[in-house]
């Protein structure tokens, strides 16, 4: 017989979505599908013939999560009766003091481990689950340090938050660091993650995130949501990922080198963005990096290009990142006896000497003197 678990991580209920710029019924849309995602996910399970759901860390986000998303939890959980919920608190929801995890009353189909050491919990004769959770956000001991007792019968699985150190994202954040040659040296058949958004299913060495289940950034792009884990009669672990999330991300780069006008802007950004192929506009947000030397004389405002592109297709959000750079003559304009080629020279004769930083800083001042210079109106990006 072959016993099935759906695992999922890193939903983050309560987020803001400041990074991706939302603000307002967007955010609050956005958060709704945080909710609408976790039901999605035990509707899943429950369809799959599920014994449990397995949850590997930062549920909700601590600083945010109140009474309200307590209850939501609970209920939710509860309405899967009989099947089994299983949850490894990562970093954002840390087993802290005053954390929903102690706060809450949790209907009797749920364990929340409370461990900074794996614990069992025997889910069916023949297979144990094997959790444990962060006590504090930054902790950093090491999930498979120990040594569990897996060397009886049955089959195990190990259940945490922590950091794949030989995959580690760039950037990411470590908190309890691992390594996943580790999984089958300590006894387990598989090591079922949080933590890194990107899913990773790794059947050699047992490996599994299942990335979050609807995108948090810009970067969250491609399929989302739970994976199906199957144990066989044969002892063999199988991972099988279901794309169940509604809102899409998209990052796209267009050169607007060419374009005479924002108008023109808009219409080459909205040609780039149509590209992706997005089919649900109410729920798609697209990251526009907008590059190519353009004339100092357009008036570049990203909030137009965005609000432009927004409306015509619909979209939840447009988000534009201004790249671009003043095209200028150098050559011609270091020779002008004008007020331009001084400030021209004065500019590129500073950006010789300056650092990384510093000549960031002048490249803009460089933009914006041109663009008052030629009479446009100048804004900030």
């Amino acid at each position: 017989m072959t016993i099935r678990l759906l695992h999922l991580a890193d939903l983050h209920l309560d987020r803001v979505f400041a990074a991706m710029g939302c603000q307002g019924e967007l955010a609050r849309r956005r958060r709704q599908g945080l909710r609408e995602a976790l039901v999605s996910a035990g509707r899943l399970a429950m369809e799959q013939g599920c014994l449990a759901v397995t949850i590997g860390g930062d549920l909700y986000e601590h600083e945010r999560a109140g009474v309200d998303t307590g209850r939501f939890l609970a209920e939710t959980f509860a309405s899967w009766r009989p099947m089994r919920v299983l949850i490894a608190p990562g970093n954002h929801d840390a087993l802290l003091p005053g954390s929903l995890y102690r706060r809450v009353g949790w209907p009797s189909n749920v364990t929340v481990f409370t461990g900074t050491e794996l614990e069992p919990v025997e889910l069916t004769d023949g297979l144990t689950v094997w959790g444990l959770a962060h006590r504090e956000p930054a902790w950093q001991g090491d999930p498979l340090g120990g040594s569990p007792a897996t060397s009886g019968s049955g089959l195990h699985l190990a259940l945490f938050h922590g950091a794949e150190l030989g995959s580690r994202p760039e950037g990411k954040s470590i908190h309890g660091p691992f390594h996943a040659e580790r999984i089958r040296e300590a006894g387990f058949a598989a090591a079922l993650c949080g933590h890194y958004h990107r899913r990773r299913l790794d059947r050699e060495s047992g490996l599994l995130y299942p990335g979050t289940p609807e995108p948090l950034g810009f970067d969250d792009e491609g399929g989302r949501g739970p994976v199906l884990v199957e144990v066989t009669e044969r002892g063999d672990v199988r991972f099988t990922a279901h794309d169940t999330s509604r809102w899409s991300v998209f990052t796209v780069e267009c050169d607007a080198a060419e374009c005479g006008t924002v108008e023109a802007v808009i219409d080459e950004v909205a040609m780039h963005c149509a590209s992706t192929g997005f089919s649900d506009p109410e729920r798609t947000m697209i990251r526009v990096d907008l590059t190519g030397s353009i004339d100092s004389g357009v008036f570049l405002d990203t909030f137009t290009v965005e609000l432009g592109v927004r409306e015509r297709f619909g979209l939840a959000a447009v988000k534009v990142r201004d790249r671009t750079s003043p095209y200028i003559d150098l050559d011609s304009a270091l020779v002008e006896e004008s007020t331009r080629g001084a400030f021209v020279r004065a500019a590129t004769a500073a950006a010789e000497d300056a650092d990384a930083d510093e000549a960031l800083v002048l490249e803009d001042a460089l933009r914006y003197g041109l663009m008052a210079l030629s009479g446009a109106e100048v804004g900030l990006r």
